[in-house]
């Protein structure tokens, strides 16, 4: 039976709390951890919070295409991508604030901490490839 990748590529990333997030700026790659959250209602795209005076806003400035993996808790399964963008979203962290709080652990505290500091980010995914396993991995197609 073949998998609905779609559906992998949903539970995977609702059960995630974590992505690598790697940038690329004058050729010098770069790569961190953030939390991120999704919104059901936006396919092909998810969201983070940084301090806006952090230094990966200045390298989305310079070179908007990032790639991404989502960090397994337990096995192998795993969602990635090489041929995302990202920008500052339209959405403020009070928008995004329920969503953040039901899939980010602990982002009360950061909200407490940090909050006025903090803009939402916005990933737009082209294609994710979905790795479910040892099998070959699935991918999962979003227009722009």
């Amino acid at each position: 039976m073949d998998k609905n990748w779609r559906t992998e590529y949903e539970r995977i990333l609702s059960a995630a709390t974590e992505i690598a997030l790697a940038t690329s700026v004058g050729g010098v790659p770069n790569v961190r951890i953030v939390n991120f959250c999704q919104d059901p209602k936006c396919p092909g795209a998810i969201y983070f919070s940084t301090d806006r005076s952090n230094d990966k806003v200045a390298e989305f400035a310079s070179n908007d295409r990032i790639a991404f993996t989502t960090i397994p808790r337990d096995g192998t399964a795993h969602v990635r991508t090489r041929d995302a963008t990202v920008r500052r979203s339209g959405r403020s962290i009070g928008d995004m604030k329920a969503l953040f709080l039901e899939q980010v652990p602990g982002f009360e505290e950061a909200l407490e901490a940090i909050g006025d500091a903090l803009d939402v980010y916005e990933i737009r995914i082209r294609e994710a490839v979905v790795v479910t396993g040892f099998d070959a991995p699935g991918r999962v197609k979003f227009p722009d």
